[in-house]
């Protein structure tokens, strides 16, 4: 009976175009609100996976006018795409990266996340966090990743 779950498992991993990729996730800094939202996807990086136990980093990126700020536990290397802080070196309130570690923080003491806020600019939930793609993959690192565009 084993080999039934085993063999379908051997056969995913066998058919992944680049099994040697992981998943960078973070949590997305909203300024505005100053909350971040739940744990996502931000990038797909080359190589195995580092672990997600580490301190907070701050990760920064520009993609067109815009810029993103994530907050994670991912363990380095980052794609050097990031500008990345950790938050003993966030410097001032000039800094996202202050900003983003204080509502990090802030969620750790309660579990909030940002508000979700539909396509029409509505509310749709209460804490499950924030939606959009914009800033969900503006990295290039691993191959055939483009930056999101809407």
């Amino acid at each position: 009976m084993r080999w039934a779950a085993f063999v379908p498992a051997v056969l995913l991993v066998a058919s992944c175009d680049q099994p040697d990729v992981h998943i960078l996730t973070g949590q997305l800094y909203d300024p505005t609100a100053a909350c971040v939202g739940p744990s996502s996807g931000v990038d797909v990086i080359q190589g195995p996976s580092t672990g997600d136990n580490c301190n907070p980093s701050c990760l920064s990126i520009a993609s067109g006018d815009a810029s993103y700020v994530y907050v994670t536990t991912i363990c380095p290397p980052f794609p050097g795409d990031y500008t990345v802080e950790a938050e003993d070196a966030a410097a001032g309130a000039g800094d996202p990266c202050t900003g983003a570690f204080a509502a990090y923080a802030e969620y750790l003491d309660s579990g909030v996340t940002c508000p979700v806020v539909a396509d029409d600019g509505g509310e749709e939930g209460g804490d499950a966090g924030m939606v959009g793609d914009a800033g969900a993959d503006v990295g290039t690192d691993a191959a055939g990743d483009a930056p999101a565009t809407d």
